[in-house]
């Protein structure tokens, strides 16, 4: 089951991301399925830290079947992975290369985060002049058919190397965060640790209590359905306003979340915004019901901004944000169930923002309701299902259920108002 539920998640995370020195060393015996994690330890260069170099060594040679790296777009050619085997170039083929080797080699690239306006949802590889990286594995890490436990490890000068599995191919991306860390928080049996780039000074030390209340918060909302990990890490860089490109990402047990500066201050609304993407991506990372994805992204939405009441951060509501945005969205009299199909089948990203804004609204609506009630959203979760997998439409079960708690009357006008 659990495997499913992250093979349909990672199908959501592509879905989303659509609209939205390296030094290496595996060391491995000849019965590498059935032998300890194999590790890549990547250690940055010295001298120039946004270039990297990936060192594969085994005792002796070994047969290897390389399947090249996973792509981030779905809808562009993959670009070719070159690295070089016993000293012989060669070229991963886009299916299955066969070669035998004692030793891979190969590039990799960092983004340095003051000298490239980073856009924390494109995802790629990142350099912090703080003292972090963080690497994901899009179009750099190679898989290797029959190696099923690989492990990447990241060193920095000043730290141990901190490890992580490399995902197979039906999982959410490696996203591996190291070096110099902000502040750590336990909350459970889970530890968070806050990474960020931030040149202007714009966050301060009370924006750690405030994510720290947001996680309590979403933890005790998905306990019921929640895998707890150990370790969760946030990532935090700053963005100029004026780009336009707020937003986050999340993998299995990492969430990335941009916040926008102006002439080197953020308001305290941007700072709100800042803790609202960062738990709509923790609600992203923490829930393993295999929502559609009109549902996924509309309560990873309106649970952001739930939190951030926990929080005693301040900003718009998702209704004031929704009655705003649909006097000039052009798709704004589309129902969310329609807006899923266009997204999903037709490949129709403009109608994506629906999800954050309508879909948030919308539970927002139903929540203050299931309160006039005596009840809450959060009690309803547990329960809510769609039709069939990848099936915009809500399942009898949790209209009759909302029938029941309500009235046929208000979950009617609800309907209208936002689904259909």
């Amino acid at each position: 089951m659990y495997s499913k539920i992250l093979s349909h998640r990672y199908q959501i995370y592509k879905m989303r991301l659509t609209s939205i020195s390296f030094l290496a060393s595996i060391y491995a015996t000849a019965a590498l399925a059935d032998s300890q994690p194999v590790k890549i330890l990547i250690e940055p260069d010295a001298t120039t830290p946004t270039t990297a170099t990936a060192l594969l060594t085994f005792g002796t040679a070994q047969s290897l079947t390389l399947l090249a790296p996973r792509h981030l777009q779905q809808n562009s050619e993959p670009r070719p992975f070159h690295l070089v085997c016993d000293g012989v170039k060669k070229t991963v083929a886009p299916d299955k290369t066969e070669m035998s080797c004692r030793q891979l080699q190969w590039s990799v690239v960092f983004q340095n985060t003051r000298t490239t306006p980073y856009a924390l949802a494109n995802q790629r590889n990142l350099y912090s002049p703080t003292g972090w990286w963080s690497l994901t594995e899009w179009d750099d890490i190679p898989q290797f058919h029959g190696i099923d436990a690989i492990e990447v490890c990241g060193k920095s000068s000043e730290r141990k190397a901190k490890c992580a599995s490399l995902p197979t191919e039906n999982e959410p991306p490696l996203i591996l965060t190291w070096g110099n860390f902000e502040k750590t928080l336990t909350t459970g049996q889970t530890t968070l640790t806050l990474f960020k780039d931030d040149p202007t000074g714009a966050l301060k030390e009370e924006n750690l209590p405030a994510l720290q209340l947001q996680f309590e918060y979403l933890q005790e909302v998905l306990t019921t359905e929640w895998a707890t990990p150990e370790e969760v890490d946030l990532v935090w860089v700053a963005i100029d306003k004026n780009l336009r490109q707020i937003a986050g990402a999340a993998s299995k047990q990492a969430f990335l979340a941009n916040f926008a500066v102006t002439d080197g201050a953020a308001t305290d609304d941007d700072i709100s915004k800042l803790h609202w993407v960062s738990a709509h991506e923790l609600f992203h990372l923490l829930a393993n019901q295999p929502y559609p994805l009109w549902i996924s992204e509309s309560l990873a939405q309106y649970y952001g901004y739930k939190s951030l009441e926990k929080a005693g951060l301040q900003t718009q509501t998702p209704m004031e944000q929704w009655q705003g945005f649909k006097k000039h969205y052009p798709h704004a009299a589309t129902g969310l169930y329609e807006a899923h199909k266009k997204v999903t089948r037709e490949n129709d990203h403009s109608y994506y923002p629906l999800f954050y804004i309508k879909g948030a609204a919308f539970w927002q609506a139903v929540d203050q309701e299931l309160e006039k009630a005596g009840t809450s959203l959060e009690k309803f979760l547990p329960q809510l299902t769609s039709a069939a997998p990848n099936d915009p439409v809500m399942s009898s079960a949790t209209i009759d259920l909302l029938q029941t708690t309500l009235s046929e009357k208000v979950v009617s006008a609800l309907q209208q108002q936002y689904l259909n």
